[in-house]
C-alpha cells in the first residue's frame, strides 16, 4: 500500500494551501476569513482525513495479509497431512496380491523354518556332546595325575603311621644313621625310608583298585584304592545317572500315570518342579542340549477387535507349549 501511494501528503497539502492564500489573497471577496478559516480549516480537516484513511487502511491491508498468510499456512500444513495420510495406503492396493500368495509364502517359510531349528539343535547337540566328552577327558586326566601324587602322599602317610609302633624300622633308621655318621658307604636296602617307599610302589604294581576294599588308614594298596574308589564314586554321580535318580523319575512318573499315556497336569507343585529338576540335571549329565523353545506371547495394541484375535492366538501358543511339555516329558520318563 505504501509502494502505490505518494509520500508527504502534508507537506503536499499546506504546500497547497500557501500557494493558494499567495495568489487568491489579490482577488475580490478573498478576506481573512475565508482564506483562513474557511479554506484553511477545510485543508486541516482534508489532511486529517487523509492521514487517518492511510493509517486505517494499511492496518487493514496489514491484517488481510497475515490472514491469508495464516490461511496459505493452514491449507499447506492440511495437504502435508493429507499427503503422509495417502501414502500409508499406498501399497494397500498390493494387499489382494500378498494374501494370493500368502498361504504358499507361509508354508515355504515354515519348512525353512523347521530345517533352520533342527540344523541349530544338531549343531547345540555336538557342541554340547563335545564338551561333555572333554569334561570326562579333564577328569580322567586330572584323576591319572591326582593318583600319581596320591601314591607317593599316601606312601609317605603310611610310613609316618608305621615309624612309631615298628620296632624294626626303628632300629633300621638307628642302625643307618650310625653308619652313615662313620663315613661307611650306605646303599638303598639299608635306608628304611627309601626301602619302605621301594616296598610301597612295588605293592602297588598290577592291583586292581576297584576290587579291594578300600581303608584309609591300611595298607598302601587299600589307602590308593579308597580314594581311588571315591573318585570312581565322584565320577558315577557327575557324568552317569544314579540308581537314586532313576528311582525317583519312576516314582514321579508313577503318580503321573494316567492310563496308558501321563498327565503330569496331576503331579503338585513341588513334584513338578522336582521332575523338571531331574530334566535338566539328568540330561546335563550325558551331554544332552535342551533347546529352549518357549513360545513368547504377542503384546496388544490398542485395537480392541486386534486384543481378541492376539489373545485367541496366545491361547494356542500356551496350548502348544502344554503340549510340547507333556510330549517332552513323557519321553522322559519312558526311557527309565
Amino acid at each position: 500500500h505504501s509502494m502505490v501511494k505518494r509520500q508527504g501528503f502534508i507537506r503536499d497539502h499546506w504546500l497547497t494551501f500557501g500557494v493558494g492564500i499567495v495568489i487568491f489573497k489579490y482577488f475580490p471577496f478573498f478576506n481573512y476569513y475565508f482564506g483562513v478559516k474557511v479554506f484553511g480549516t477545510s485543508m486541516w480537516c482534508y489532511t486529517m482525513w487523509t492521514g487517518l484513511n492511510r493509517f486505517i487502511a494499511r492496518t487493514c491491508r496489514r491484517n488481510e495479509y497475515m490472514a491469508a498468510q495464516k490461511t496459505a499456512a493452514d491449507v499447506m500444513s492440511g495437504e502435508d497431512k493429507i499427503v503422509n495420510s495417502m501414502r500409508r495406503f499406498a501399497n494397500d492396493a498390493k494387499c489382494v496380491e500378498y494374501l494370493g500368495t500368502f498361504k504358499e509364502d507361509t508354508e515355504a517359510k515354515i519348512g525353512q523354518y523347521r530345517a533352520a531349528l533342527a540344523s541349530k539343535m544338531q549343531a547345540e547337540l555336538s557342541e554340547r556332546a563335545l564338551k561333555q566328552l572333554q569334561s570326562i577327558v579333564a577328569f580322567e586326566a586330572g584323576m591319572g595325575a591326582a593318583m600319581q601324587e596320591l601314591v607317593v602322599v599316601e606312601a609317605a602317610a603310611s610310613f609316618k603311621d608305621k615309624y612309631p609302633t615298628d620296632k624294626a624300622i626303628q632300629d633300621k633308621a638307628f642302625a643307618w644313621a650310625v653308619k652313615s655318621l662313620s663315613g661307611a658307604t650306605t646303599t638303598a636296602v639299608d635306608c628304611p625310608v627309601t626301602s619302605h617307599f621301594q616296598a610301597a610302589f612295588q605293592s602297588v604294581q598290577g592291583v586292581d583298585f576297584l576290587t579291594i576294599k578300600g581303608n584309609p588308614k591300611g595298607t598302601l594298596p587299600e589307602r590308593v584304592a579308597f580314594a581311588q574308589q571315591a573318585k570312581d564314586i565322584e565320577f558315577k554321580q557327575t557324568f552317569m545317572v544314579t540308581a537314586a535318580e532313576a528311582k525317583e523319575v519312576k516314582d514321579l512318573a508313577g503318580k503321573a500315570k494316567s492310563g496308558d499315556s501321563y498327565d503330569f497336569s496331576k503331579l503338585p507343585a513341588e513334584a513338578a518342579a522336582r521332575l523338571d529338576g531331574l530334566y535338566a540335571s539328568i540330561n546335563a549329565k550325558v551331554g544332552f542340549a535342551m533347546p529352549d523353545l518357549k513360545p513368547k506371547p504377542i503384546p496388544l495394541t490398542a485395537d480392541s477387535a486386534a486384543n481378541a484375535y492376539i489373545q485367541q492366538v496366545n491361547a494356542q501358543l500356551v496350548k502348544a507349549a502344554e503340549t510340547l511339555k507333556q510330549a517332552r516329558l513323557s519321553a522322559f520318563v519312558s526311557s527309565f
